[in-house]
C-alpha cells in the first residue's frame, strides 16, 4: 500500500500582520495544511510594562484557526531580563487559545536556563505541545537538546522540531534523530533547486533524506521568504514525492500498527493464544516460506535414505501454516508422507479439524495434546515447530523439544529448525524509553517486552549471544 498523505505546513519568514488573513490567504491558496507563525509583533518590554498583550499587538489575535496553527515564541536567548517570563507568557496565551503548540527558537548557549523554562511551562496543566526547533547547523544540537530533554523529564508533550541544513546534511547522522521524539522536519528554501521546466525539486541526496522521513509519523514544513512565490509549487512537489515512493508490502503495512508499541512477551505454554494472535503470526509469509524450503529438502533427503513412508510431525501447529506448507513440501516431491498435526491449545484445535476436512481433505492427522508427554506408537521422523519466541525464548523451546525428542520422535530424526542463534545489539531509542518509563509494574525498566522496532538508532552491528 502507499504512503499516507503527508501534512505539509508554512513558515514564511516574511511579517505577518494577521494569522487569520494569512490562513484564509495564502495559506489556503497554496494548499498548506497549517502554518507556524509567530504569536507576538511587540518587543518584549512593551509586554512586561502592559502585563498582558493588546489585540494589536498580536499575530495571532483568536482561537479560530487554533486548528491549523502552531504559534512561534520570540527569541529567549537574549539579554533582556524578562525574556523567560515573556516566553511562558507566550505559551500560556498559546494553551488559551487552543493552538497545536508552541514551537521555540532555537537552542542557544544558555542551556540549562532554556531547560528551566522549559519544565516551568511543561508544568502547567493547560500546557500546549512545545516543539523545540533544532537547527543542524549547530554540531552541538544532540547534545543540547538530550540535555533539555532531560532536564524536562522526557515529557511526552516535549517534541523536536527538527530544521534541516543543506551545507551539513552529509555530517549528520540522520539515524540518530529518527530515534528521538520528531514530528516535524522543517526545509528551508535553499534546500530545493529548479528542474529544466522551471518547477522546484530537491536533488538527489535531498530527496533520499526526505524520504527517509516519510516513513514516520511526521509533518513536514517548507520555510519560504515569500509565500506567493512558489509554495504551491513545493508543497505539490513533496506530495507528489510522497506519493512516488514504493509501495509497502502487505506484511509491513499490517506491522506498522505495532511500530514501536511495548508489548508483554506471549507464553503460550501456560496461555491459550488467541486467533487473532495465530493470525498476526501467519502473516509473516518470507518465515513460512523458508519453512517450506526446509521440508521439501528433508523430506527428499529422509526419502532417499529410509525407503519407507515418512513420517512428519508438526509440533504446537497453532492454526495450521505449518500444516499447509508441509503438504505442499510433499505434494512437490510427490512424497509418501503421514503427516501428524499436535496441539495443546483445545480452541485452536477446533481449527484445524474444520481445515483438516474442508482444505487438507482429511490428509492429516490431527491430534490434541501437549508435546511434552504424548506418547505415539509411530515416532516422527521429521520434527517440525514454531517455538522460536522471542529474544528470552519465551516459548520455551528447548524445554518443549527435549521431551518431544524423547517421546516422539525416532533417533534419527531430523528437526526444523535445526539451530538458531539468539542476537543482541546497543539501540538508542527517546520513545521506547519514555514508553517503558510510563509502563506499569515494578520493573517496568528491567522486563523484557517485544517490540517491532521503528524510531531507534542501531549503534552497533548484531553480536550473536548463544
Amino acid at each position: 500500500m502507499p504512503f499516507k498523505r503527508i501534512s505539509i505546513g508554512a513558515e514564511p519568514l516574511q511579517t505577518v500582520d494577521d494569522a487569520d488573513a494569512f490562513v484564509a490567504g495564502d495559506m489556503v491558496r497554496e494548499g498548506a495544511d497549517f502554518a507556524i507563525l509567530p504569536i507576538i509583533r511587540c518587543n518584549e518590554e512593551e509586554v512586561m510594562n502592559w502585563g498582558h498583550f493588546e489585540p494589536e499587538d498580536l499575530v495571532i489575535k483568536s482561537a479560530d484557526n487554533s486548528y491549523c496553527l502552531l504559534g512561534a515564541t520570540s527569541s529567549w536567548d537574549s539579554d533582556y531580563k524578562y525574556t523567560e517570563t515573556v516566553v511562558g507568557i507566550q505559551a500560556e496565551y498559546a494553551g488559551y487559545t487552543g493552538l497545536k503548540g508552541v514551537v521555540t527558537s532555537a537552542i542557544g548557549n544558555k542551556v540549562p536556563a532554556f531547560g528551566r523554562l522549559l519544565y516551568s511551562i511543561l508544568a502547567k496543566e493547560s500546557s500546549p505541545k512545545v516543539y523545540v526547533r533544532v537547527c543542524l547547523s549547530d554540531e552541538n544540537a544532540w547534545q543540547k537538546w538530550n540535555r533539555v530533554r532531560v532536564m524536562c523529564n522526557h515529557s511526552p508533550q516535549l517534541q523536536v522540531l527538527l530544521e534541516l541544513d543543506p551545507s551539513t546534511e552529509k555530517a549528520v547522522d540522520m539515524k540518530q534523530w529518527m530515534a528521538e521524539p520528531v514530528h516535524i522536519v522543517v526545509l528551508p528554501e535553499s534546500m530545493f533547486t529548479k528542474n529544466a521546466g522551471g518547477y522546484p525539486v530537491l536533488p538527489r541526496q535531498h530527496q533520499a533524506t526526505v524520504a527517509a522521513w516519510m516513513d514516520y509519523d511526521i509533518a513536514f514544513v517548507i520555510q519560504t521568504t515569500d509565500a506567493g512565490s512558489g509554495l504551491g509549487d513545493r508543497i505539490r512537489y513533496l506530495r507528489h514525492l510522497g506519493q512516488s515512493q514504493p509501495e509497502r508490502s502487505v506484511q509491513n503495512s499490517a506491522s506498522d500498527e505495532y511500530r514501536d508499541i511495548l508489548q508483554v512477551p506471549l507464553q503460550p505454554l501456560m496461555d491459550h493464544l488467541e486467533s487473532a494472535t495465530y493470525e498476526t503470526f501467519e502473516q509473516d509469509e518470507p518465515k513460512y516460506a523458508h519453512y517450506e524450503e526446509a521440508m521439501v529438502r528433508a523430506i527428499g533427503d529422509v526419502a532417499a535414505r529410509l525407503k519407507r513412508r515418512i513420517v512428519l510431525m508438526v509440533v504446537g501447529a497453532g492454526r495450521g501454516p505449518l500444516v499447509s506448507r508441509a503438504l505442499r513440501a510433499a505434494r512437490r516431491l510427490e512424497a509418501d508422507v503421514h503427516l501428524i498435526a499436535l496441539e495443546k491449545n483445545p480452541n485452536a484445535m477446533v481449527e484445524l479439524q474444520r481445515k483438516n476436512a474442508t482444505l487438507w481433505l482429511n490428509k492429516v492427522e490431527v491430534i490434541y495434546g501437549d508435546m511434552r508427554n504424548k506418547q505415539f506408537v509411530e515416532k516422527a521422523d521429521i520434527l517440525v515447530s514454531e517455538l522460536l519466541g522471542s529474544f528470552g525464548d519465551n516459548e520455551l523451546s528447548p524445554e518443549c523439544l527435549d521431551g518431544a525428542l524423547e517421546n516422539l520422535a525416532t533417533n534419527e530424526c531430523v528437526c526444523i529448525p535445526r539451530r538458531y542463534t539468539a542476537y543482541v545489539a546497543p539501540l538508542s531509542s527517546s520513545m521506547l524509553f519514555r514508553r517503558a518509563r510510563e509502563h506499569t509494574g515494578s520493573f517496568k525498566l528491567e522486563t523484557p517486552y517485544v517490540v517491532n522496532i521503528h524510531a531507534a538508532h542501531i549503534l552497533d552491528d548484531a553480536q550473536p549471544v548463544w
